[in-house]
């Protein structure tokens, strides 16, 4: 049951409650990187100043009688390098961290660059700006582990409060052919702001033409839950300053003179404190890596985990919060033994294939080829704000379902009926063996997942596209997983990062299937006026081992098992289940300490992350500040020999939405009151 009611009569006590939100335009946003000045006690410490860390600090900041600290690794960079979209589709590895996976055992014990950002804004500020969400059946996923009011009907509420969505001019709307349904986004006071870019290659169509050939539907609207087929995406781009939205210009910058809220950049936290030996959290001890002073910090109320994926189960392990022989092989005392911290991890195996393409002018790569034509675009958008520098990674793209890239049901169930009947210990790190929570916890996302992938309910592959002949095929739904632990060697370094991509053969037999598929595409007859030849992988190879075995020969820019999408390390399931957090976010076993950032998510979404981690974020929010936003009652889960079984009673979706309207552009708006009230009752899912 929902219901929406605008209740004028109230509107007095929204705006009275929400007067410290709206931003008050400060001419420079104030930060510090000193910690002589900076009070030592804080209400909330929130560590890392990146997507999520920053959304947090916003909302908990309205309160003025609550005060917010958050703790940033990096600087803040506002040079052109994060600002102009186009710079997007470059890495700016100066603003990442230096990161290197393990040897991956089952390809050929090759190691990876591992992508996190290191500045404020976290990956929202180095990202390609991609700003879609997975279909409802992903979020849905995350509610069935046991995470009530975390499935899609809980998120859209969130998805809409954090995104504002803004078409180009109507002419730039004609040319392109771009559709929308903007009813799905937030309003003008949104704080995120997205758009399409205004510019487009021309051999881009050509591609939607051979996509509709193959039979996938063309979406004029994914972000109502549908998001499987082909359709355009948004970017995180300002509609009209056409500059990156990230959360550190949406979500700090309009609220930095507020006095409760610090932002310390260049302190890198190494460990929570605690209450004598007890696991009740009393703050943070915190390295200023501007002057190699270590600083304690105290948290009155609680600390808020926010440092991503990688960094949050490495503070939690360093604070002896982890499994007990990975924190006992690096001299860590335990204080809490914990398996599952540092377990599940995922992110999207990417493979990336070449064809040889005779393109029209101006070709996708016309900016990086053509001198000339790069200087006009410039100066096109330094004077204009148009043209290709609008124009980050691509924003048409393909998100199929395993039974559009198999091409009938029957081979899709074969296919899954392989996966259900797996053992799956087989295939999984040493940790899943030794646990079994987190073991359970795998086969209740495996069982899932199934369900899901024979269904159609989530995409399989993402299929990227600009009219260009180097493609990438991105798995969404791996079955393998990884693990963060501790450098037994050096604990402080970087922490040991190991996928164990394509462990398990489902995701060999997916990424065949994948490679296969788009070989199918090129040679549509849409795409034959552009004389399409093959380049990688080497078309005389077709058996799934030779050509991942080849692939993976010639390197990441083939074959990596990051798609730059870490994630689930620290996953939200209850605790029977391998997970590390409940839908309050609360750190089981933990006193005064959550986590909310990509770590957390269950099941990796069938997207680009951000989006959908400014709904969690908005989300955890609301959550924090007294359990507004998701509330679950009788939660009961068990888990027996090769079984599990989730109930669930009453789970309470409650959205107040007390926004005061401000259109950033014209400074106009209304206020309005909104109550969200969503009832549902009785859900049990058996998984055997």
């Amino acid at each position: 049951m929902a219901c929406r009611k605008s209740c004028h009569s109230f509107l007095a006590l929204a705006v009275g409650l929400l007067y410290a939100s709206v931003a008050s335009g400060a001419a420079l946003p104030l930060y510090r990187n000193s910690t002589a000045n900076a009070t030592r006690e804080y209400d909330y410490i929130i560590v890392g100043g990146g997507l999520t860390g920053l959304v947090v600090a916003n909302r908990l900041s309205e309160d003025p009688n609550v005060s917010v600290l958050v703790l940033e690794y990096g600087i803040i960079d506002r040079s052109n390098i994060t600002r102009v979209p186009y710079y997007g589709t470059s890495l700016n590895t100066g603003a990442m961290f230096s990161i290197t996976s393990a040897p991956e055992p089952a390809m050929q014990n090759r190691s990876y660059a591992i992508r996190a950002g290191a500045i404020a804004g976290g990956g929202s500020s180095v990202n390609g700006m991609t700003l879609n969400r997975a279909s409802a059946g992903d979020y849905d996923s995350w509610e069935l582990l046991g995470n009530p009011g975390w499935g899609w009907d809980g998120l859209l509420p969130y998805f809409k409060k954090s995104t504002y969505f803004g078409l180009p001019p109507s002419d730039i709307v004609e040319e392109y052919n771009y559709t929308c349904d903007k009813s799905w986004y937030g309003r003008d006071y949104s704080p995120l702001k997205g758009t399409i870019p205004q510019w487009q290659a021309p051999d881009t169509y050509t591609f939607f033409d051979g996509l509709e050939e193959l039979s996938i539907p063309y979406r004029e609207e994914h972000a109502d839950g549908t998001a499987i087929g082909q359709f355009w995406t948004p970017a995180s781009i300002h509609p009209t300053k056409l500059e990156r939205s990230s959360s550190l210009t949406s979500y700090y910058d309009p609220v930095s003179d507020r006095t409760n809220l610090v932002m310390l950049t260049q302190h890198q936290v190494k460990t929570l404190t605690f209450d004598k030996d007890t696991t009740t959290v009393t703050g943070v001890r915190a390295l200023n890596r501007a002057t190699n002073e270590m600083v304690l910090f105290t948290a009155k109320k609680e600390v808020i985990l926010a440092a991503g994926s990688i960094h949050t189960p490495q503070i939690l392990q360093l604070s002896g919060i982890g499994p007990a022989s990975v924190l006992e092989a690096a001299g860590v005392d335990v204080r809490l033994d914990f398996p599952a911290v540092g377990s599940n991890l995922q992110d999207h195996p990417v493979a990336y294939l070449n064809w040889a393409l005779t393109n029209t002018y101006p070709r996708p790569d016309e900016l990086t080829t053509n001198a000339t034509f790069n200087a006009e675009a410039l100066q096109l958008y330094l004077n204009n704000k148009t043209g290709p520098y609008t124009k980050a990674q691509a924003n048409s793209i393909g998100f199929l379902s395993l039974e559009m890239v198999l091409g009938s049901a029957d081979a899709v169930s074969d296919m899954v009926e392989e996966l259900e009947s797996q053992d799956h210990q087989n295939y999984l790190p040493a940790i899943y063996t030794a646990d079994d929570q987190v073991s359970a916890g795998f086969e209740a996302q495996r069982y899932i997942l199934a369900k899901q992938l024979k269904a159609g309910d989530v995409a399989a592959l993402e299929f990227p596209f600009s009219g260009a002949g180097f493609v990438p095929n991105a798995m969404m739904k791996p079955l393998s997983r990884g693990t963060i632990h501790l450098n037994p060697s050096n604990p402080e370094a970087e922490p040991v990062i190991k996928y164990h991509a394509f462990t398990n053969p489902f995701d060999q037999t997916q990424m065949s299937s994948f490679i296969q598929w788009t070989r199918k595409f090129f040679n549509t007859t849409a795409l034959s006026p552009l004389t399409p030849t093959q380049i990688t992988p080497d078309p005389t190879l077709q058996t799934p081992s030779q050509i991942l075995s080849h692939l993976t020969s010639l390197g990441s820019l083939a074959l990596s098992p990051t798609f730059s999408h870490p994630s689930c390390s620290c996953p939200m399931m209850p605790k029977a289940l391998g997970g590390c957090v409940g839908p309050d976010l609360k750190v089981y076993g933990v006193g005064n300490l959550r986590i909310v950032d990509a770590s957390i998510l269950p099941i990796i979404p069938a997207a680009h992350l951000q989006a959908s981690l400014y709904a969690v974020a908005e989300k955890a929010a609301d959550v924090i500040r007294g359990g507004i936003g998701g509330v679950g009652v009788g939660v009961v889960v068990s888990a027996e020999g090769n079984g599990a079984s989730i109930e669930m009673g009453l789970d309470l979706d409650l959205h107040l939405d007390l926004s005061v309207g401000t259109d950033t552009d014209t400074d106009t708006g209304t206020g309005l009151l909104d109550l969200d009230l969503d009832l549902n009752f009785g859900l049990h899912l058996g998984l055997n």
